[in-house]
């Protein structure tokens, strides 16, 4: 402590010269941005311990037991194996789990309904309507209808495949829409969202 405070009375005389004798010259930008650059580590220092303090566990007690019921809902925008994955994945969850599926073409949401009703082992499926194509906003409309009309104690879980690549660049190729589904909820208690990954082999098959 003795060895910073020297420091920084050093460099407090060194700044007050330097403002003295350039000050014409451009030094009073330094005599602006210190305070402000002060202010701002300082309040970013009371922010963590703010935090620390709400996440604190002296006086906590002990968590109370709850009974948790998962409600689980898997947007699919097409039924291939990595939804499947998904599938399995959220039954080990719950029993309650409704497949969404966003129409923008009449046509290729029928052919979604068909396969679901060969491979989704009975689960129920939803169709949202969107007539501007839009992809996002439907789905986000459904989930906060849900999350408005759930029993207490029950955990809305959205379980979203997400198709990986082996090639990264290829990758991003595909919507990641856990990661837009978390920036849009990431605030309502209550919801929780898992990507369950599935890795495509791009690779040529052996002949």
């Amino acid at each position: 402590m003795m060895i910073n405070g020297f420091g920084a009375i050093c460099t407090a005389i060194v700044m007050v010269v330097f403002a003295a004798t350039k000050f014409t010259e451009g030094a009073w930008v330094v005599l602006i941005l210190t305070p402000v650059l002060v202010m701002i580590f300082f309040s970013i220092h009371h922010h963590y311990k703010r935090v620390a303090k709400k996440l604190s566990l002296d006086n906590f007690g002990a968590i109370p037991p709850q009974k948790t019921r998962h409600r689980v809902i898997m947007p699919v925008g097409g039924v291939h194996q990595g939804t499947l994955a998904a599938l399995s994945y959220a039954r080990r969850l719950s029993d309650d789990i409704t497949a969404i599926h966003v129409s923008i073409e009449p046509a290729e949401a029928e052919k979604v309904q068909k396969k679901w009703e060969k491979w989704g082992e009975g689960v129920r499926m939803v169709i949202l309507n969107s007539p501007y194509r839009l992809l996002l906003e439907p789905l986000l409309e459904y989930i906060t209808d849900v999350a408005q009309q759930r029993q207490p104690g029950e955990t809305i879980t959205i379980v979203v495949p997400e198709l990986i690549s082996e090639n990264r660049i290829t990758t991003t190729l595909h919507m990641n829409t856990a990661e837009l589904l978390r920036s849009q909820l990431k605030r309502q208690p209550g919801i929780v969202i898992i990507s369950v990954p599935f890795l495509v082999h791009e690779g040529h098959p052996a002949h």
